[in-house]
């Protein structure tokens, strides 16, 4: 038995053979279809936009006078 992996878009029902494995076409398979949900691809990005924004607003690091010297501090903790 071999295995192949693509992604495609059901249509009625169908899904079309990628071209490059056109030497399949009419032989017996096996399917196991994995719905991709995009919904939740959105929602995820939703929420990561929606927690930078409230990270921007709060100014977090207004209060830096020196931004490489204060990384440089950070940096020199690790030591």
């Amino acid at each position: 038995m071999n295995a192949i992996e693509f992604s495609g878009k059901l249509d009625h029902g169908m899904i079309r053979l990628p071209k490059q494995y056109e030497a399949y076409d009419n032989a017996f398979v096996r399917v196991i279809v994995l719905v991709q949900n995009p919904d939740s691809v959105d929602e995820k990005k939703e929420r990561l936009r929606l927690a930078l924004q409230k990270l921007g607003n709060a100014n977090a690091f207004a209060g830096i006078e020196d931004p490489l010297s204060w990384q440089k501090n950070l940096r020199d903790e690790w030591k």
